[in-house]
């Protein structure tokens, strides 16, 4: 089989960008504000050398059962858990509880899909007895049964301790001899996972699929040509031409990707791991591995007491560039024809045009240069102050971008205080800006900004910083120092943090209401945290989502105060 393999699914499942910025994914710890290492074992199993296209596990009913009372009971729906235990343990006896059940679908020669689920036995007659209620199974000899559902007919086939279970008797011809050793590892961190091989989907399927994109994309072009010029119509399809080549590469690039969900009392959290194996040798791969050698420069300042952190780093392959360029292009027609609606001063509309041209050209020069870094912080105390920090390719121009547009200000006679050149700190030159609120401004802005807000700007030979807050400037300067003194840590795609608590603290500082005091009240300890978390791995990588107990005590919590404020009980 040519290995061709069908990425739509596991781009969006791995979190990455095939057109150029590769934002990649989590392998192997959760950690508290730190980069972890995370334990996805997906990419570790055998079930990449079967035949099988889904490798399906569930963790054994001993841990399975506990793990969903546990979501429920913090979520408030304790009561109705005891339902759900007493229903599964109805009709599950003679299963052995220790052991994972495993499900694996395979593609006929047609292209169908053939399942087969493999259910861990303790005691077969037990198992089968408890089943009556749905009908009588039909022993059809040397391990082979039969029930009628419905309309439909199950087949199952006992060996092993294993019954395998199928709505086509041929399927179970192809059942695996050990599943235990398939999906015993992909069960020990996770509920429920799933990993899906794209590289056993045969060829002509493949081809069907990317027929049907081409054809997809032709409907969609003679659609959008009916209102646009020869040259619009022309662009459109160099950039369409060029979408569709990376989407192709990304088909014939897939190897396989993996989902999987994990309940953890103990650590009283909740994980969505997600991600994607490329192709030996394939370009994608290349640009992956290209990713572990990369080190953050701009993300020193970002602290655990920061309410919201983010940081990302991505790649931009230069034969990507034209197809960017071309994104660009289009992108930039869109919002120029916007302004031209919006101002009716030609000649204005034509200024705001070049600043934009001017600040567009700075992103794009920056991110030929191969690779772009940012990192966003929020801190809530003493005062709320956002900070964002960019990777450029020449901080001088953004300077000289916003000297003429401060100079614009003045003559336009705009209520703003700029002062450009107004120090230097960490070798990067300060910049202030200052924008009083209007007179009738909410009052709750203004409890928030000031009278005035604040900003705060600092341009460094290669990055730029900006900080908007009551302590724009000291801020400013503490990130300046943070990133100085920081030795530099190992890049990762994304990483994001946010403190439930210290948001909603601070929403209720400025217009306390029943639903945030709910969701305060339902929160205890510190596991208030959203967590994302991404990690390069062999010719691939992975994500993490991590959702503290206490996010979801607090979601529920306000669920039911915003209930009982308007009545609802």
């Amino acid at each position: 089989m040519r290995f061709r393999r069908l990425a739509a699914a596991g781009l969006s499942a791995a979190g990455f960008f095939s057109s150029g910025a590769l934002v990649c994914l989590p392998t192997h710890s959760v950690y508290g504000q730190d980069t972890q290492v995370l334990e996805v074992p997906g990419f570790e199993t055998a079930s990449s050398k079967g035949t099988d296209v889904v490798t399906l596990a569930i963790a054994p009913l001993d841990r399975l059962l506990p793990d969903i009372t546990h979501v429920m009971r913090i979520s408030g729906a304790g009561a109705q858990s005891g339902l759900i235990t007493g229903a599964v343990n109805g009709y599950t006896s003679g299963l052995d509880r220790s052991r994972p059940i495993g499900g694996f679908v395979k593609l006929s020669s047609a292209g169908l899909p053939m399942g087969v689920l493999a259910l861990p036995i303790s005691d077969l007659d037990e198992f089968l007895g408890g089943l009556e209620l749905f009908g009588e199974a039909e022993d059809l000899g040397e391990g082979l049964y039969s029930m009628n559902l419905g309309p439909n007919t199950l087949f199952a086939q006992y060996k092993d301790n294993w019954l395998f279970v199928s709505t086509a008797e041929d399927a179970l011809e192809g059942a695996p001899e050990n599943p235990g050793a398939r999906i015993d590892k992909m069960a020990a961190k996770n509920d429920l996972m799933f990993e899906v091989n794209v590289q056993n989907i045969p060829d002509d399927l493949l081809d069907l699929v990317t027929s049907q994109m081409r054809t997809g994309f032709e409907q969609a072009m003679e659609a959008q040509s009916g209102d646009l010029s020869d040259a619009e119509i022309e662009a459109n399809r160099v950039q369409g031409e060029q979408a569709m080549k990376s989407l192709e590469e990304a088909i014939t690039g897939t190897d396989r990707f993996i989902f999987g969900l994990g309940i953890h009392p103990k650590e009283k959290n909740l994980t969505i791991d997600f991600g994607a194996q490329m192709v030996d040798g394939s370009r994608l791969a290349k640009q992956l591995n290209s990713m572990k050698t990369l080190a953050s420069k701009l993300s020193g300042h970002i602290t655990g007491s920061n309410a919201i952190s983010a940081k990302t780093m991505s790649l931009f392959a230069p034969e990507d560039a034209a197809q960017m360029q071309a994104s660009v292009d289009q992108a930039k027609k869109a919002v120029y024809t916007q302004i031209e609606d919006q101002i009716n001063n030609p000649a204005v509309a034509s200024k705001v045009k070049e600043y934009l041209d001017r600040l567009i050209k700075i992103l794009t020069d920056s991110s030929a240069e191969g690779s772009v870094e940012a990192s966003v912080s929020v801190t809530t105390d003493p005062a709320l102050n956002a900070i964002a920090v960019f990777s450029l390719a020449d901080g001088a121009k953004v300077e000289a971008l916003a000297q003429d547009l401060a100079n614009e200000a003045t003559n336009a006679g705009a209520p703003v205080s700029v002062k450009l050149m107004s120090g230097k700190h960490q070798g990067a030159n300060l910049h202030n800006i200052s924008v009083p609120l209007p007179y009738n401004a909410d009052d709750k802005l203004r409890k928030i900004m000031g009278d005035d807000v604040k900003i705060a700007i600092a341009t460094a030979p290669k990055s730029v910083y900006l900080s908007v807050g009551k302590n724009a400037e000291s801020s400013l300067k503490t990130a300046l120092d943070a990133n100085a003194n920081s030795k530099g840590t190992p890049g990762v795609p994304t990483t994001v943090r946010v403190s439930l608590s210290k948001i909603l603290n601070f929403v209720q500082t400025v217009d306390s209401n029943p639903v945030v005091d709910g969701m305060l009240s339902s929160l205890n300890g510190s596991d208030d945290m959203i967590m994302f978390d991404s990690q390069i791995i062999e010719r691939g990588g992975v994500n993490r989502i991590t959702i503290q107990d206490g996010v979801i005590k607090a979601a529920a919590g306000g669920v039911r105060a915003g209930m009982a404020a308007q009545g609802g009980f």
